[in-house]
């Protein structure tokens, strides 16, 4: 991604780590690394960290693994 990471806010971040304590499905809108929104409800599984940037690892409800970067999600409900 072209663009420099900017990181989240404390307590945005703990809401992940929460719903990946508790199991718990969040429905998420994203950008992806060519602009383009997406939304969708995911299981959290993980925050990994690769280059300074942080990224959620989520399951789809379709069983697919994403991973997103932070800062590029725009709606957590």
């Amino acid at each position: 991604m072209t663009n420099p990471y900017i990181p989240i806010a404390c307590a945005l971040h703990d809401e992940y780590e929460i719903a990946i304590m508790h199991g718990k499905h969040l429905n998420i809108r994203w950008l992806d690394s060519a602009g383009i929104s997406h939304t969708d409800k995911v299981l959290p599984k993980d925050i990994l960290v690769k280059d300074k940037e942080e990224f959620l690892v989520a399951d789809t409800q379709y069983d697919k693994t994403l991973r997103i970067r932070l800062d590029m999600i725009t709606i957590l409900e």
